[in-house]
């Protein structure tokens, strides 16, 4: 070959040699470039869906904010038109209620004595303060204020006799019943009750009409199913009844000073049911001998050397008695006296 054909030759290998690594370098290029071209792909997808991401959260929260400040406003409005209707409410009720008091439409609500302005005056026309509690609320129930309210019922249970004759102790002697007890007796226990003005005295007698006697009898016993006119004893008067007139007449005769005296005290009260119970001691007083006897016995002195005064502290060595009262329309009817000791 000529030296021509071998450097064409040369030249020709050459050229294929950097052509093949021309393409080598330009495929290994290529691949690389692909590979990187991947890899920042990648990278970048990868920033770009945390900056979407970041961005949509950011977006979200920004309108969840503003539909939460919205829906707020929406609130506040709302609660502030309540307020102010009710409070428009309120102010028409206060307007018209004002309207009905100026206009005295609650006067019928008032009670008798709010509406003659009589409301804290009591009975004796002494004043109470508002501040004042009511007795009501104060009463206390107790021996005392049975004794303040009740003790009357005693007076109008005891016989108005001459304690000097054994007759002045028909009550003290043993239990009595009502229905068991003497006429004579039942009519000088109404007698008692009997109002002065409705007794007729002179200088020669004492008249009560019949009717008057019967209507105090029914007050002290509830009824006039035991109520029989006699003849009766008050005091040192005999009353005798004329049956024509419907009067009970008795000289008028003036009593003398006794010997003897009944006392008797209330020792308790209490009321159980519609009864009420009220225990007592009693004693026959004898003045000259400063002695107190005991009705079982009338001749021989239970305790000497004493005065009216000290009946409490013998009050042991005296008769006890039980009275019971029967309550009958919010009143207290005698019905029995017990004799304890």
């Amino acid at each position: 070959m000529s030296k021509e054909e071998n450097s064409r030759k040369e030249e020709d290998l050459k050229r294929e040699i950097l052509d093949n690594m021309k393409d080598k370098v330009l495929e290994e290029v290529e691949k690389e470039v692909k590979a990187s071209i991947i890899n920042s792909t990648k990278e970048y997808k990868e920033e770009l869906k945390e900056e979407l991401l970041e961005d949509v959260n950011n977006e979200f929260q920004d309108r969840i904010d503003e539909e939460e400040k919205r829906i707020l406003r929406n609130k506040n409005a709302s609660i502030f038109k309540r307020n102010v209707l009710i409070l428009g409410l309120i102010a028409v009720i206060v307007y018209f209620g004002y309207c009905l008091f100026d206009a005295r439409y609650f006067d019928f609500m008032k009670s008798e004595c709010e509406k003659n302005g009589t409301c804290g005056v009591n009975t004796t026309g002494e004043k109470e303060t508002l501040d004042t509690p009511s007795k009501e609320d104060e009463v206390i129930k107790d021996k005392k204020w049975y004794i303040e309210n009740y003790g009357y019922l005693l007076d109008n249970a005891k016989l108005s006799l001459n304690a000097d004759q054994v007759s002045a102790y028909y009550l003290y002697s043993t239990d009595r019943e009502i229905s068991e007890m003497k006429s004579s007796v039942l009519l000088n226990l109404a007698y008692h009750q009997v109002s002065s003005k409705n007794i007729k005295t002179n200088s020669v007698s004492i008249t009560v009409e019949g009717s008057v006697l019967k209507e105090a009898f029914e007050n002290l016993f509830g009824s006039t199913t035991y109520y029989n006119p006699v003849n009766f004893t008050y005091k040192c008067l005999n009353f005798k009844y004329n049956q024509e007139k419907d009067k009970f007449t008795a000289d008028n005769n003036k009593c003398s000073t006794a010997t003897n005296k009944i006392i008797e005290e209330i020792d308790d009260i209490y009321e159980d049911g519609n009864v009420l119970y009220m225990i007592t001691y009693a004693t026959l007083y004898n003045a000259s001998e400063s002695a107190f006897y005991t009705f079982d016995n009338l001749f021989e002195p239970t305790v000497t050397n004493v005065n009216e005064n000290d009946l409490s502290a013998n009050a042991k060595k005296l008769n006890r008695y039980q009275y019971q009262f029967k309550k009958v329309d919010d009143r207290y009817y005698l019905n029995s006296i017990i004799k304890l000791k």
